[in-house]
């Protein structure tokens, strides 16, 4: 018995310093090892990716951080008319995330596990990256809120 509970105590030494988790099928697997899958299936949201104008699309693209799975939020226009905005905020993949448009406002949400809750609003033409820890008395879309009830207390 003492023998079981020392090689389940090497088991979970080596799981933490390699960064090894139990997948879901019960098999070990890296965190990092995320299949490569059609944009937004890693994502939970509710609702489309489309913002409620209709010009805008919040895109979601796989990045490599050094090493480690993550992926970039792309703000396009529907209609091809603007070039792409590149968030800076990075999203890892082993981290819950969520992407949302505003309730009735063409302004995208983001939240990481990592790094909190951020929005992008366009402002005089440009896309402008604000933090929700700066900006407490933002409007919050519902559904980010329902997902995350104690983090917008």
């Amino acid at each position: 018995m003492k023998r079981i509970k020392i090689i389940t105590l090497c088991a979970v030494v080596v799981c933490v310093f390699t960064g090894c988790t139990i997948g879901r099928d019960g098999g070990l697997t890296s965190r990092n090892e995320v299949p490569e899958i059609n944009n937004h299936e890693l994502f939970d949201y509710d609702g489309p990716f489309v913002s409620p104008s209709g010009q805008y699309e919040a895109v979601i693209e796989n990045y490599d951080d050094d090493g480690v799975r993550s992926y970039k939020l792309f703000i396009v226009t529907v209609d091809g008319s603007e070039p792409p905005f590149e968030a800076d905020l990075i999203f890892r993949a082993r981290d819950k995330n969520y992407v949302y448009w505003a309730d009735e406002e063409d302004i995208v949400w983001g939240y990481s596990g990592d790094v909190g809750a951020y929005f992008w609003v366009k402002e005089d033409g440009f896309w402008v990256e604000k933090s929700y820890a700066d900006h407490q008395d933002a409007k919050v879309p519902q559904g980010l809120k329902d997902a995350r009830p104690k983090y917008f207390e």
